[in-house]
């Protein structure tokens, strides 16, 4: 479970409409939704999320990435055995597609 100071960060929900809810939709595949739904039980850095879903790390950095930029994750970045590690959480409770 997210800490209070992850819920505290955390919008309830974002609503998308227009181009945004296009690629909002595109972007929530079955893979991602995975992701977000692991990252519920707390923050896991690229590596982890690829190990437990028994993906690549090169994909979930894809994916990671694309989520982020649609304000879906929250990243930040902290010390790992070799360099830094990007670490990811939930950015939203839910999502909203608007049709029209």
């Amino acid at each position: 479970m997210l800490s209070k100071e992850e819920n505290s960060q955390l919008k309830k929900e974002i609503v998308a409409s227009g181009e945004e809810a296009l690629r909002v939709a595109e972007a929530l595949t079955a893979t991602t939704m995975k992701m977000l739904q692991l990252l519920w039980q707390g923050p896991l850095d690229v590596s982890t999320i690829g190990i437990r879903l028994g993906l690549s790390e090169a994909y979930i950095s894809e994916q990671v990435k694309l989520l982020e930029e649609l304000k879906l994750l929250n990243v930040t970045y902290g010390r790992g055995k070799r360099g830094i590690r990007k670490i990811c959480s939930p950015a939203v409770e839910q999502v909203t597609l608007l049709i029209k």
